[in-house]
């Protein structure tokens, strides 16, 4: 059994559509994860094969959850709020206080796909296949959960999603093998809120209540240097900033990072930072040069490689 399998990635779509080869899913507000069962251990990675138990811990041990020895299982790690919903913000307030509360059902695991079970590996198996597995191993359990699937039907399941608020949705053709580390066709992802991935190259400080942290300067990479796409100034309250300051301090720097220099209105009172800090954020769209609009800080991005952050554009 392989120590980890890159994982699938989708491709940003513009609109829903019906279709009875494929299935459609809920986008989880969350962290990928795959999961490693080796006997009684579960190893957990990032999608760029980082340890994920550093943010989560070991809630997945033991593997009871599972009926099967060995396996990889590939999900989201979600935090739900009151109402039952995925709340990013709540799953960032609780992977910092992980270590204090210790709390078993502070995490949920949202899986979706099976890639290896005892032995053998699926990632040849049809995703119908695959799918079939998956529900037949896993036990009832607090701690993970089965993404549930509709066939067909994605306009409805687009608009389902809509109204409860969540991100967005995602469609596969269920006859389509896994294809690690490929961003594929047969996976899309419809968002209903804009996001975006985006790099930390500098900051700038506010005015008034404000005046330690005013704005994130971001980037996305395009042909292997970083280009700079705007602000990211709302989304903040006196934690959060307190919490980016933290992050920032050990990656200032002497001199910009993007390949071309920022405006010159921008650049005159900016702070340089080395670009390893990943962030999300969700906007209103890009302009007509390639920056962000309405942009508001949304948490941290773990385990992003920074080198990977493009701009995604539906297709």
């Amino acid at each position: 059994m392989p120590t980890f399998i890159p994982p699938m990635l989708a491709t940003l779509v513009a609109a829903p559509f019906d279709d009875p080869d494929w299935q459609f899913e809920i986008k989880w507000d969350g962290f990928r994860v795959e999961a490693v069962v080796d006997n009684q251990e579960v190893r957990l990675w990032t999608r760029g094969q980082q340890d994920a138990a550093r943010y989560f811990g070991a809630f997945l041990e033991p593997p009871a959850w599972i009926s099967a020895r060995h396996a990889i299982v590939d999900g989201e790690v979600i935090a739900l709020d009151d109402r039952g919903e995925p709340d990013f913000a709540l799953l960032q307030e609780r992977i910092k206080g992980r270590g204090a509360s210790g709390a078993a059902n502070s995490f949920v695991y949202e899986v979706f796909d099976l890639l290896h079970l005892d032995g053998g590996s699926l990632l040849d198996d049809p995703l119908v296949e695959r799918r079939r597995l998956l529900k037949a191993v896993l036990r009832a359990d607090p701690r993970v959960r089965l993404s549930e699937d509709i066939t067909g039907e994605g306009l409805a399941f687009f608009e389902a999603a809509r109204v409860r608020g969540l991100e967005g949705i995602m469609a596969k053709d269920r006859r389509a093998p896994y294809l690690p580390g490929k961003r594929a066709l047969t996976w899309q992802k419809i968002k209903i809120r804009p996001e975006q991935e985006l790099v930390v190259g500098g900051w700038t400080r506010g005015t008034g209540k404000a005046v330690d942290l005013g704005a994130l300067l971001v980037g996305v990479y395009e042909d292997g240097a970083l280009r700079y796409a705007g602000k990211v100034g709302a989304g903040f309250n006196t934690a959060i900033r307190q919490e980016l300051l933290a992050a920032i301090a050990p990656l200032a720097a002497d001199g910009s990072p993007y390949a071309a220099p920022p405006p010159r209105a921008v650049s005159r009172n900016a702070l340089w930072l080395r670009p390893e800090l990943v962030i999300r954020a969700e906007f209103a769209g890009w302009t007509g040069d390639g920056l962000v609009r309405q942009a508001a800080y949304k948490g941290f991005d773990l385990g992003k490689d920074p080198k990977a952050v493009r701009r995604e554009v539906a297709r």
